[in-house]
């Protein structure tokens, strides 16, 4: 009997660890998931870290969400160039004020071996600036991939171009350095670990720190906060030193979570140097099987909120803005992943004021603080935490 009662822990543990990393299902937190019990004050912010697919749809849905989460501007990252950005720039036209778009290229294979692939990465950003482009990027992993190393000599000609043009750079190096430890029931990832496979996380680092010395004006944005949330001395050091060296708290306000009283002090410290930031995706997947834009646009107001609260509020347990984000407490799994929550930390309205939006006006040369949606902001509220309905998607 003692055998058999054992064999059934054994399985549910072993099913237990199937559900946190089977299965790849790494998607933002739903509608039915977030609610306020603390309403956050309303600001008119600036998404500093977006991407867009080039369609009516998907800019109706980013408007729609904008103007019901009170997001002023949204800067779509990965605009392309040419004909892509031609038409990311025309869509976002007919919504004047509302778009800044970042372009971005796109090569292949044996591309990234050319002698002068800098020059021509340089030649494309010439041209999407005078097209209308206000920033390059997000460049995602180029070294970590095996594309091309950060500090490589071919590439000096485009951060001498971003020099020039004065443009920033959404620059995506690595990732949190749980990803170079095995995958596990607590340790779920978007991919199979990199350990033993990818090149350090701290080599990648390097290769960054001697771009950022060689270029010291280059104004970068370090999407995701870097991922240095596990290595703040190393975050200060690059605030301290660079002058031009920005953040968006993308896909990282789940990390800082798990550090609250750091991630206080670094606010308060640095909070010129701090931008808000979702890593939200309008694109047609975004609207559910069955759904709607209006049914994607709830969603995507929950995803806000979950930001708000943490950044605005002392709400507790707050659900992780993603599915599968390492947080502070473990409450359970969903669609193969695990959930984590964490708490606000409720910061002073003259730091939210920076990260929302002042921090952006100084940086793309723009004025919001008098926007406001036409329809007043409002959150759907629930007396207490426990009162809330269950998530769709299985536990």
């Amino acid at each position: 009997m003692k055998r058999l009662v054992f064999a059934g822990f054994a399985a549910v543990a072993v099913l237990a660890a199937v559900c946190a990393y089977g299965v790849r299902c790494h998607a933002a937190v739903g509608a039915s998931e977030v609610f306020a019990v603390e309403i956050p004050k309303f600001y008119p912010v600036v998404d500093a870290h977006t991407h867009m697919s080039a369609t009516e749809e998907c800019y109706e849905m980013a408007v729609k969400t904008a103007n019901a989460a009170g997001i002023a501007v949204t800067v779509n990252l990965g605009a392309g160039s040419g004909e892509t950005l031609a038409k990311n720039l025309a869509l976002g036209a007919k919504y004047p004020g509302r778009f800044i778009q970042f372009c971005s290229v796109r090569l292949r294979g044996d591309e990234w071996k050319a002698e002068d692939v800098g020059e021509q990465i340089a030649q494309s950003i010439q041209e999407s600036h005078d097209m209308g482009a206000e920033g390059f990027g997000e460049i995602v992993k180029w070294a970590l991939h095996g594309r091309i190393n950060w500090d490589d000599p071919r590439l000096e000609p485009m951060w001498a171009k971003l020099e020039e043009l004065k443009m920033p750079i959404n620059w995506h190096v690595g990732d949190p350095s749980r990803y170079w430890r095995p995958e596990g029931p607590f340790n779920t990832l978007e991919t199979a670990s990199y350990k033993d496979r990818m090149p350090l996380k701290q080599e990648l680092l390097n290769q960054q720190e001697r771009v950022l010395e060689r270029h010291p004006n280059i104004i970068v944005i370090a999407s995701h906060s870097n991922y240095l949330v596990d290595m703040i001395p190393l975050l200060v050091w690059r605030f301290e030193k660079y002058p031009n060296y920005y953040v968006d708290i993308s896909a990282s306000t789940e990390e800082w979570g798990r550090v609250p009283e750091e991630f206080i002090d670094i606010a308060r410290e640095y909070q010129d140097r701090m931008l808000y930031g979702t890593d939200a995706g309008y694109r047609e997947a975004a609207i559910p099987e069955g759904g709607t834009i209006d049914t994607a646009v709830a969603n995507f107001k929950a995803f806000h909120l979950a930001h708000f609260l943490f950044l605005g509020t002392s709400q507790r347990m707050i659900p992780n803005a993603f599915d599968g984000n390492y947080g502070r407490y473990l409450i359970g799994w969903k669609d193969g992943y695990t959930r984590y929550a964490h708490d606000g930390v409720a910061l002073p309205d003259d730091i939210l004021e920076k990260i929302y939006y002042k921090n952006a006006e100084k940086l793309f040369g723009i004025s919001v603080a008098d926007w406001k949606p036409e329809v007043p902001v409002s959150f759907e509220t629930k007396a207490a935490w426990q009162d809330r309905p269950p998530a769709t998607g299985s536990r």
